[in-house]
Parts: C-alpha cells; sequence; structure tokens
C-alpha cells in the first residue's frame, strides 16, 4: 500500500499567496494595503464606474474581492505578529468589526441596488 504524502509548498512562493498566508509584516498589510492602498483602489474603481458604467458591477465585484483578502491576509498576518500582543488583538478587533459592518450593509439593504417602496398610509 502507497504512503499518502502531502504536497511541499511552493519554494518560490507568488506575491499573492505570501500575501494571502500572512508572510508580510502586520504594519504593511494593515497601513499599506488596507488604510492607504483600500480607498486608493476604490477610488480607482470608481473612476472607471464614472467613465464606463457599464463596468460598474465589475468594479463592485473587485473591490469586494480586494476587501476580503484584505481582511484575511491582515487576520494571518496578526496572528504570526511577534510584537506586543496589543497589535494583534487591535488588527484583529478591526477585521472583525469591517467584516460586521458590510455583513450589516448588505443584509440590512445599504447595498441594494432598488428602492425601498414608501409605507402606505392606512
Amino acid at each position: 500500500m502507497r504512503k499518502k504524502t502531502i504536497s511541499k509548498p511552493a519554494k518560490n512562493p507568488t506575491k499573492l499567496s505570501a500575501y494571502l498566508a500572512g508572510n508580510y509584516p502586520l504594519r504593511t498589510v494593515f497601513w499599506v494595503f488596507g488604510v492607504l492602498g483600500g480607498p486608493a483602489f476604490f477610488l480607482a474603481l470608481y473612476a472607471v464606474a464614472a467613465v464606463a458604467p457599464f463596468m460598474k458591477a465589475t468594479a463592485w465585484q473587485f473591490g469586494l474581492l480586494y476587501t476580503c483578502a484584505w481582511w484575511w491576509a491582515s487576520w494571518k498576518t496578526a496572528g504570526k505578529y511577534a510584537g506586543p500582543p496589543m497589535w494583534q488583538r487591535a488588527a484583529k478587533a478591526v477585521v472583525v468589526v469591517l467584516v460586521a459592518l458590510a455583513a450589516a450593509m448588505v443584509l440590512y439593504g445599504g447595498l441594494v441596488a432598488y428602492p425601498v417602496p414608501a409605507s402606505r398610509g392606512v
């Protein structure tokens, strides 16, 4: 009977896989990719959607993908952080709060593309 072996990770992983695995410093992932890069990315997507309105749905999808990747990378990087535990907890708390806000926007109509009908007088 053959032994099952687990494949070894690539010796030269791509930058994206290293980012998602949490192999970047916490300050780079949180501040550069999140606080500075996130708004810059969304402004670029907004500009694309303003110039080409048919790209609006695609821009939102890329924005959601970028945000989810940033949440994942921030969580993984915070888990590997070797500095003061306050920064690890703070980064994870920010991720939890932002996920909760995004879920609330989706669940309670913040991202709904159609108007809510007005209530009728009885």
